[in-house]
């Protein structure tokens, strides 16, 4: 009997497609999450983007900058990168280092600003000034000037008004999302970010204050006190659990929303057009686009 089982098992085993039993391996980096791990965000990308694919394996590493993720792609570490559009685009284009290699929809993405628990009034604010902003086409307007249609050149900083006696917010900006939260090489906000603190600190009368911190710092930098308000947290509108927003943090209205993440990796050499064509396995298009490790 055990002879015959044995036989069975090699019989089958060797009438599967060899690819069948082939599986991939693709490490994707992202900006850190605040309120999740890697390895329940890794669970949480496959079962959004890919369930069926028994191919397919995701790890997910979280990197504190934008710097530390291009360092993690360039050094291998990682085989793609996620990012927002905007952003995918703004770093193709200025780097020339990267191709895209997955645009996935994903609706309901968004950004908002961060406070602490305790701050409520000046989070609602906030939510009256980007309401009356959203309601007078504003936030539209500095979207289709920094976001939409960014030049090649960086764009110049914002001048904030002065409000002598008014109140002082310090405003957290990352740089790490640009065009959306820009920081220039020589350590300047500007920008969108600024464009959207500024107009705001004027209608709720305020001087606004920035501070320059690391994506992965945002949270500490609101429970030390070292910052009253941060520029940007990822909201998902309906989720139960929000992987970017941690207990004890408070958001505002979104002020800006996407639909698409682009997957980028490092620039491939060209290939002729008749290398290759769309009449492949599955397993070599797997390979060719997601390069398993």
């Amino acid at each position: 009997m055990k002879r015959f089982l044995c036989s069975l098992i090699i019989a089958l085993f060797m009438a599967t497609p060899s690819f069948s039993l082939e599986r991939l391996t693709i490490t994707l980096g992202l900006l850190e999450k605040l309120n999740s791990t890697e390895e329940r965000f890794s669970q949480q990308w496959q079962k959004a983007f890919a369930p069926n694919n028994e191919l397919l394996k995701v790890n997910v590493k979280f990197y504190p900058t934008l710097t530390a993720l291009q360092m993690a792609l360039n050094a291998g570490e990682i085989k793609h990168m996620v990012l927002p559009e905007p952003s995918a685009e703004y770093v193709m284009r200025q780097t020339g280092e990267y191709d895209p290699v997955l645009v996935l929809r994903s609706q309901g993405m968004g950004l908002a600003f961060g406070f602490r628990e305790e701050d409520r009034e000046l989070r609602d604010k906030f939510n009256a000034a980007l309401e009356a902003m959203r309601d007078g086409l504003i936030l539209s307007a500095l979207e289709g000037m920094y976001i939409a249609s960014p030049g090649n050149d960086d764009p110049q900083p914002v001048k904030f008004a002065d409000f002598p006696g008014g109140m002082t917010i310090r405003a957290a900006v990352t740089g790490d999302l640009p065009p959306i939260d820009f920081i220039a090489p020589d350590g300047t906000p500007a920008g969108f970010n600024t464009a959207v603190l500024a107009e705001i600190g004027r209608r709720i009368g305020a001087n606004i204050q920035l501070v320059n911190i690391d994506a992965g710092a945002r949270s500490a930098a609101l429970a030390s006190g070292r910052a009253d308000v941060v520029f940007w947290y990822e909201v998902v509108k309906g989720a139960e659990i929000q992987p970017d927003i941690p207990e004890g943090v408070i958001v505002s209205e979104p002020y800006y929303e996407w639909e698409k993440f682009i997957h980028l990796r490092k620039k491939q050499k060209q290939q002729s057009s008749s290398s290759w064509s769309w009449n492949i396995s599955l397993p070599d298009f797997m390979s060719l686009y997601l390069g398993g490790e």
